[in-house]
Formats: C-alpha cells, structure tokens, sequence
C-alpha cells in the first residue's frame, strides 16, 4: 500500500445550500492527511477492527481537537471506495466496524460472532448484528 492519499475533491466536501464556513473549510482541511489517519487507525485496530465513532473519540484524544462534522466519519467512505477498507457487516455501540482488506476473507460473522477463518477461533470483540 502505498503512503500517498489523494485530498478528495473539495466540491464534494460541501453542498451549495451550506453556510459559507463549510466551503471555506473545505477548501482548507487536508482529506489526504486525515484519510491517512483514519487508515493508519483501522490497520491498528487489527482484526478487532474500529468503527468510525471510536476512530473519532480516538482522533480527539491523539490532537486534543474537536472532531466537527464529517471531518473524521467521512474518510471511511473515500477509504472503502479506493479498495483499503471493508466492512464484515458487525456493528459496535451501533455503528459499523471497519477493518483493513488485509483481512476481509478471513473473518467471517456466524450469528453474533466473528470467527477467524484461519484458526476457526472467535475473535473477542462485542458487536451488535446490522
């Protein structure tokens, strides 16, 4: 995988009804940067996986920032659509896990359980079904 993330187009960041801090804002955040925060959490979390509210509570904890509006829940979907991330289909605290592609294939979800392929051991995360 490669360190370089494209900043995602800043017309797709805003919508023309918004105030108009929203495009200033867009105009100044980093996506490139914070996709690579969010992916670097996600790979972390291993096969446990993080969903996006926890990779938000984690993200205000490591800059000591207030995560405003899809500065941190929106680069899951850049992460998803450019093949990085997928999701298994469970949820923690109603909200889906995300997990590398490193792994998809190697979990699978039987009833309330993720169960690792590999060693047919489940995997100790608390999840809730979709």
């Amino acid at each position: 995988m490669s360190d370089d993330f494209d900043d995602t187009d800043t017309f797709k960041l805003y919508r023309s009804s918004d105030p108009v801090t929203s495009a200033i804002g867009a105009h100044i955040v980093n996506t490139a940067q914070l996709k690579k925060i969010v992916y670097e959490m996600v790979k972390e979390a291993g096969r446990d996986g993080i969903t996006p509210k926890e990779a938000e509570v984690k993200y205000e904890r490591m800059t000591g920032k207030r995560v405003t509006g899809g500065t941190i829940s929106g680069r899951p979907k850049d992460l998803e659509t450019e093949g990085l991330i997928f999701y298994l289909g469970d949820k923690r605290d109603r909200s889906r896990v995300m997990r590398t592609t490193e792994w998809e294939g190697k979990l699978e979800l039987y009833g309330d359980e993720v169960i690792d392929k590999r060693s047919n051991k489940n995997v100790d995360v608390q999840l809730t079904i979709i």
